[in-house]
């Protein structure tokens, strides 16, 4: 019972800890979407559940209405359990993959696009088109594909924008090649292999460097492979206000990504 009762008051907390990071992303304009509003979803679910177990307590039915109310409560649980599992699991891979790989030259360089306010970048965007730029001056032999469509409140596609970036800090429109017609993940390395296989010079024996944010570097190398690309992971930073947001909606988004993205 000792054990029980811990574990309640655990995921209470738990419960409390989500709606407050739902409620500090808003405050920090994290935006309206699945990330953000899901830790508060989740949190709220898990104090209600605190809450009804002890409605539960005071005011279960006797007979078979209680054996029902109870296989029901251990199935619920049971579900729970290999949920958390998964999870844990999922999240480990996410976070010992968010890690750069070892820094190689290459000859093609994908970088994944992250949207656009108008023909601006956004700032998660910015940030993966330093790393791009670093790399670029470091190795000034390397080409580059610019992978992203053109969605909702977006004036260009990110390719275009990306591109006018680079431009702009002194990059050749020769070590240039834009992929703009991708709107998931998926469909970045799908179009930009089409790209890679259409230069004399590339071969599917090597390796390409891929570069987009920590969280979402596991899964990318993931649908890369897919592909039949070999990736050189290259992480941009994630602001750390946003990390419980984006590496809870990155679980969801891996599970569907090894069911459906093929």
């Amino acid at each position: 019972m000792k054990i029980r009762r811990i574990l309640s008051r655990l995921l209470f907390l738990l419960g409390i800890i989500g709606v407050i990071d739902t409620l500090l992303l808003f405050l920090y304009n994290g935006g309206i979407n699945l990330g953000t509003i899901l830790p508060g979803i989740l949190g709220g679910l898990l104090i209600l559940c605190g809450f009804g177990k002890a409605f539960l307590q005071k005011s279960m039915p006797s007979g078979k209405a209680r054996q029902w109310i109870l296989k029901t409560r251990r199935g619920v649980i049971a579900l729970s359990l290999i949920g958390l599992i998964s999870f844990l699991v999922v999240e480990g891979a996410i976070i010992s993959n968010s890690q750069p790989d070892q820094v190689v030259e290459v000859d093609y360089l994908i970088i994944l696009g992250a949207g656009l306010n108008g023909e601006q970048l956004s700032w998660t965007l910015r940030e993966r088109m330093q790393k791009g730029l670093d790399y670029l001056e470091r190795f000034s032999n390397v080409k580059v594909v610019l992978s992203g469509g053109q969605g909702p409140g977006e004036n260009i596609s990110e390719a275009e924008g990306m591109r006018r970036y680079l431009v702009e800090q002194g990059i050749s429109d020769e070590r240039i090649l834009m992929e703009d017609q991708s709107t998931s993940t998926m469909e970045n390395f799908r179009f930009s292999k089409e790209i890679l296989v259409q230069q004399q010079d590339y071969r599917d024996s090597e390796r390409v460097a891929i570069i987009t944010n920590d969280f979402h570097l596991f899964r990318s190398k993931i649908l890369a492979r897919r592909n039949g690309l070999i990736p050189v992971g290259i992480p941009s930073p994630t602001p750390w206000y946003l990390v419980p947001n984006v590496y809870l909606r990155e679980y969801f988004a891996v599970v569907k990504s090894l069911i459906l993205d093929w």
